[in-house]
């Protein structure tokens, strides 16, 4: 049984990349002729917006390292509402080599569209195209992005895939996925209190992923420092939603009508406290955020009630 979960993961793992856009499958395809527009000496483009512009357009050339070269070395990209966790999170500028490489492989083309420029962050559309959306006949992938651009380097690249791209990809990839394992119920003790980590550009939660149902304490630490303030909120979904779906409408202005929020609260960087909330049913799912820019930045779920 191991084997079998660890085959699984390999394999979604590597559709995980292509749904980023990044991952070479065994057949490759010629690229596609689509136009992409060039920043040119007499284009007038806001300077943070070029940084993210040109960093498109050498990914587009086959420029590795061009590309690579727009990111600071401890920049965080964080790819959201990717199957099968909801995100992938890939820490400094040779963290995401790996996934850039495979990107070069396999035909990747990236559209970029400007949508603003507030302070050092860079709101933006993007469409993509690989071999692998391609053979799957999802291409174009349409993703939600934001960037933060620190002394001409990009420091913090979140992509987000549309629900409407998701509502593509969904079928599409279970025609070529293996069927997942039947779930077994988990032998973890109900617990009444849990401890969350905010450290390292995301959250952590190591212990049972079972609640007792009732009141559930949750003690959470923000070792983090670096950003004004950091959230959590714990959601109730509809049948038939998952994680994928919940964090493909992340920043979240409102829960979607599918889901029930069932608390958010903030935490300030450095800082420790407590909060509690009630659980009657689950499954549940934690959503961790951090603002300035408001970005999901972690998730952990599902958690069983009982």
């Amino acid at each position: 049984m191991k084997t079998l979960f660890k085959d699984l993961a390999v394999f979604l793992l590597i559709l995980v990349l292509g749904v980023t856009g990044c991952a070479a499958p065994a057949t490759q395809f010629p690229p596609t002729q689509t136009p992409f527009p060039e920043v040119t000496e007499e284009t007038v483009v806001d300077p943070l917006a070029e940084v993210v512009l040109k960093m498109a357009e050498r990914m587009n050339a086959g420029d590795l390292e061009g590309s690579l070269g727009y990111f600071a070395d401890d920049s965080v990209t964080y790819f959201v509402g990717m199957p099968p966790t909801g995100m992938e999170i890939y820490r400094g500028k040779e963290g995401i080599r790996p996934v850039w490489e495979e990107c070069i492989g396999s035909h990747f083309k990236m559209e970029v569209e400007i949508v603003s420029v507030v302070d050092s962050v860079v709101n933006a559309r993007s469409k993509t195209w690989h071999d692998f959306t391609r053979q799957l006949g999802v291409a174009p992938n349409e993703f939600i992005e934001t960037y933060v651009v620190k002394d001409g380097k990009i420091a913090i690249y979140s992509s987000t895939l549309t629900e409407e791209a998701l509502v593509k990809f969904k079928p599409a990839l279970a025609a070529v996925m293996p069927p997942e394992p039947t779930a077994v119920p988990s032998t973890d003790t109900p617990v009444s209190e849990i401890n969350v980590i905010i450290s390292d550009d995301t959250c952590s939660y190591e212990g049972s992923m079972v609640l007792q149902a009732g009141p559930i304490k949750v003690n959470v630490d923000a070792k983090a420092e670096d950003k004004k303030a950091y959230g959590l909120t714990f959601f109730s979904l509809d049948s038939g939603k998952d994680i994928v779906d919940l964090m493909t409408t992340t920043p979240l202005p409102s829960p979607p009508a599918w889901s029930k929020m069932l608390t958010l609260w903030e935490v300030g960087p450095g800082t420790s406290n407590s909060h509690t909330f009630g659980a009657d049913e689950g499954p549940l799912y934690l959503v961790c955020w951090s603002k300035p820019p408001d970005l999901a930045v972690g998730n952990v779920g599902p958690f069983e009630v009982k």
